[in-house]
Order: structure tokens, then C-alpha cells, then sequence
């Protein structure tokens, strides 16, 4: 498990931080403006299509996929793979298509609060986008298949192939195009990465394609029902982004530029921390299940949980201390000011108060649609959603506590969804989560506040940094030095040992 998770882990890092070099492009270039607040509303509904597509494919077509190779024949897993791939296509050129025709009228809806200008140049702009979600999507397929075949590399390095082409188009083209550049970008870079994904799977397989749209059986029956709740539960998420950002284009300029921006960061920290090993579990979790096999199926999970929180904890403590050299190394440059920063790196804490619960809530995605709960998971994740949007405006509305009630609502309801999924015993996560797992989380506990110590103590000592090169120096030698006290920490007090990372470390073989 911790080699797969190394795997997808490395190529998450690498996509992760190309990512952030892509906002960092974007953000030298438009600052926190009208400007960069136009571009982020057009990219609303175009980025909430393809975050649906990640959502459904790797959750639904992976289960989908492993169930058709262990209970069925090549012929019938080629059908089931072509059946999805024609039904993907067909839906995206729909979708598309009305998204460019409805681009006017989709722009008052997120973001009301626009000036004439705004509105105009954010219509023009969801027009472009709207034509990335055709390649991302049919790239998710053959994303979701190669997982599904235990090959981790190349589906786990499609967001870097992806970012290092939009940050291309920003370097030559900005001169010319300005902000369309980065439009062009992004619908170039998921056409790459369809491209890489395709040539792979085809590299590696006879694939027999056929013109099959209509497709029933058991595997079928569960696609539908799996697809449709992660379809429900990732379109109301993305509902959740509308709303936050028809809020906040009510609030100072820049503001929705930075709340997308410190969530990008969150989610990518989990995503790379957590989403990563969910990834790497999800077609042995799948298998467990399909065979039945209940104590492989725990165990599985509980090591999820635990490498997850072993790289979270740590995590935590640096974005919580170390927030504002954070945001001014990665993001303070060209038309990005020094209130940009603090705006930023305000936002960037509270979300970070969300990690550790919203990573959960993550890992048990994988978890439930791997045991095939679609229904428990859509209904606990309207739950989340739902409370979320509730606080939203009572931070926001009521209180008025203006940009950082955003991620405060997500920290409620995100965590008191938490706390529910234990209580109601979802999953049957009570048989995870045991007593060997919360001694595990406890000894976590203990290294992360004396690696806060630390981190607080030389923090203090050393002479603080001016600028963002100097930023680079102190948090390595500050993050280095919370590390090491981390792992020191959680060895003697017996968090982590050779015989538990053996445990971790099965000696079957990976496709890559």
C-alpha cells in the first residue's frame, strides 16, 4: 500500500506544485483584481464540470472496472468500457455546446454583484472554457481505467502533464492575449492530457471499441447507482462554490480570487496527503469487496487512515503557524501586493482549520463507494453541504465576519458531518475505527504539538525573513526542523515502528 501511495504521492506533489506554479502565473499576472475575479467566475461552471467528472470517474468507473475483470469477460469489460467512453463523449459535446450558448446568463447567476465590464469580459471567457470539458472528460475515463489496472504513474501524473501546459500558453501567450491566454491553456492542457492517458492505455491493451450506448447488467446497475450519487453529492459541492462565490462578490474586490485560491491550496494539501492514498487503496478496497473478504477490507482501510493522518498532522502545523510565509513565497510577485498577502494568508488559516475533517470525509468516499454505499455517502455529503452553506451565511450575513466566515462554514459543517458518520456508524466505520487505530491518532496528536513547539520556539529565534527568497530558507529550515521532532516524537512514543510499516508495505507486486 505505501509503495502505491509513493507512487500516486510523488506524481500528486509534482501535479500539486505545478498547480500552484499555474495560480502563482496567474495571480503575477492579474493581482488580485477585477480582472482575476472575472476569469475565476467564467472558470466556475467549466471547473465544477471537470472537478464532476474526476468525482464520478474515479469513484464509480473504478469499482465499475474491477468488477467487470473479476466477474466477467474481456469481451464483456471492452463493452462496458466503450458503453462508458460514448456516453461521456456524447454528454460532454451536450454540455458544452449549452454551457458557450448560456455563457451571458451564467455569469449574473455566480456573480451578481459585476460591474458591466466584469460581466462582459467573464461571458467571453466561459465561452472559451466551456470547451476544456470534452477532452477532460473522455481523459478521465482512460484515467479511471489504468487505476483500475493497478497502473499509477502516468493517471496520477495527468494534472502535472496538464498544469506545465496551461503555464506554457500563460509564459508565451500573455503578451499577446492577455487574460484569454490562460483560457487557452486550460483547454489545450486537458487536450494533452487526453492525448498521454490514451496513448497509454492503448500502449498497454487491445482495446476493442465499439458504438455502444446502451449497456444493462449487475456491473451496469451499480455504475448507474454509484455515478448517479457522486454525480449528486460533486454537483451539489460545486452548488456550494456558487453560492460562497455569489457571497463573496459582494465583498471587496479580490476577495473571490483569494478564497479560490486558499481552497485550492487546502484541497490540493489534501489531495496529496490524503487523496493520494485513498487512490492508491481504492482497487484493493474493491477487490476485498468483491470477494467478500471483511477482514482485508478493514485492515485496508484502517492503514489508510493511518499513513493519511501520518502525513496530515504535520501538515496542519506548518500551514497553522507558517501561514503568511507561505502565501508570500508562493504568491508575492508582479501585480500580487503585500495586502494581497495578508488577505490571502487570512483566508488560507481558517481553511486550514478544515484539513483534518475534510480529509476525512474524503478518505471515506473512497471507502463507501468501494463497499458500493453510493446512498450513504450522497446522503451524509448533502448533510455536509447543506450545513456548510447554513453557516456560510451566518458567518458572512449575520455575523459579519466577512472573508474568513467562508472557511469557518466549512470547518462547522464539515466537522460536525464528522462527527455524525461515527455516531450513525456509516460503513460500519466503528469496525475501523478501534482502539489500536485511536491510540495510533493519539500518539499523532502528542508529535504534532511538540513539533508545534518547536516550530513556534525557533520560529521566534530566528531573524524573521523580508521577502519571499528569504521566506524560501527560513520555512526549510523551520519545516525541517518541525519534521524531524515529528517523527522523533511519534517513535518513542510508539505512533509508528518497523513491524506497523512492514504491515503497510505488502510485498505483492504493483503494475508501476
Amino acid at each position: 500500500m505505501i509503495r502505491r501511495s509513493v507512487v500516486v504521492g510523488f506524481f500528486a506533489l509534482l501535479g500539486g506544485v505545478s498547480g500552484i506554479v499555474v495560480d502563482t502565473s496567474i495571480a503575477a499576472r492579474l493581482g488580485l483584481s477585477h480582472d482575476s475575479d472575472a476569469f475565476y467566475v467564467a472558470f466556475t461552471v467549466p471547473y465544477i464540470v471537470s472537478n464532476l467528472l474526476t468525482a464520478t470517474g474515479q469513484f464509480s468507473l473504478v469499482p465499475f472496472f474491477a468488477w467487470l475483470e473479476t466477474h466477467h469477460s474481456e469481451e464483456e469489460l471492452w463493452r462496458g468500457f466503450s458503453y462508458v467512453v460514448n456516453l461521456v463523449f456524447l454528454g460532454m459535446v451536450g454540455l458544452g455546446s449549452a454551457g458557450i450558448l448560456l455563457a451571458p446568463w451564467l455569469v449574473r447567476v455566480v456573480a451578481p454583484g459585476f460591474t458591466h465590464d466584469q460581466t462582459k469580459l467573464a461571458t467571453e471567457l466561459t465561452g472559451w472554457l466551456f470547451l476544456l470539458i470534452v477532452p477532460a472528460g473522455v481523459a478521465e475515463v482512460f484515467r479511471s481505467f489504468l487505476l483500475s489496472r493497478h497502473h499509477f504513474a502516468l493517471p496520477s501524473a495527468a494534472g502535472l502533464i496538464r498544469s506545465l501546459t496551461v503555464i506554457l500558453f500563460i509564459i508565451l501567450g500573455y503578451g499577446r492575449f492577455g487574460v484569454y491566454s490562460v483560457a487557452y491553456g486550460f483547454v489545450a492542457g486537458n487536450t494533452v492530457q487526453l492525448l498521454a492517458l490514451a496513448g497509454e492505455s492503448l500502449a498497454r491493451y487491445r482495446i476493442r471499441y465499439s458504438w455502444t450506448i446502451l449497456a444493462e447488467g449487475e456491473a451496469f446497475e451499480k455504475l448507474h447507482g454509484a455515478g448517479t450519487a457522486q454525480l449528486g453529492s460533486a454537483a451539489a459541492w460545486q452548488g456550494v462554490v456558487i453560492l460562497e462565490r455569489v457571497i463573496a462578490s459582494f465583498l471587496p474586490p479580490g476577495t473571490i480570487t483569494a478564497l479560490n485560491f486558499a481552497l485550492k491550496i487546502m484541497t490540493s494539501i489534501v489531495e496529496l496527503l490524503g487523496g493520494s492514498v485513498g487512490t492508491a487503496t481504492l482497487p484493493a478496497l474493491s477487490r476485498a469487496v468483491a470477494r467478500a473478504d471483511r477482514q482485508e477490507e478493514r485492515r485496508t482501510f484502517q492503514h489508510t487512515l493511518e499513513i493519511s493522518l501520518l502525513l496530515l498532522t504535520p501538515a496542519v502545523v506548518f500551514c497553522l503557524l507558517l501561514n503568511f510565509h507561505i502565501i508570500r513565497m508562493v504568491f508575492e510577485r508582479g501585480s500580487f501586493t503585500r495586502d494581497a498577502t495578508v488577505l490571502m494568508a487570512m483566508v488560507f488559516f481558517y481553511y486550514t482549520l478544515s484539513l483534518l475533517p475534510f480529509s476525512f470525509i474524503r478518505l471515506m468516499t473512497f471507502y463507501l463507494f468501494a463497499r458500493n454505499e453510493p446512498r450513504v455517502f450522497l446522503k451524509f455529503s448533502i448533510f455536509a453541504y447543506g450545513l456548510t452553506v447554513v453557516f456560510d451565511l451566518i458567518f458572512v450575513g449575520l455575523l459579519e465576519m466577512g472573508a474568513k466566515g467562508i472557511p469557518l462554514g466549512m470547518l462547522a459543517g464539515f466537522s460536525i458531518t464528522s462527527i455524525m458518520i461515527v455516531q450513525r456508524n456509516a460503513g460500519e466505520i466503528r469496525r475501523v475505527l478501534d482502539r489500536s487505530l485511536g491510540s495510533f491518532a493519539a500518539r499523532n496528536l502528542a508529535g504534532g504539538a511538540l513539533a508545534a513547539a518547536a516550530v513556534w520556539v525557533l520560529g521566534g529565534w530566528l531573524r524573521p525573513p523580508l521577502n519571499p527568497s528569504q521566506d524560501f530558507i527560513y520555512l526549510s529550515i523551520v519545516c525541517s526542523t518541525g519534521s524531524v521532532v515529528y517523527l522523533a516524537s511519534i517513535s518513542i512514543l510508539g505512533g509508528i515502528s518497523i513491524h506497523r510499516l512492514e504491515e503497510m508495505w505488502p510485498r505483492e507486486d504493483a503494475s508501476d
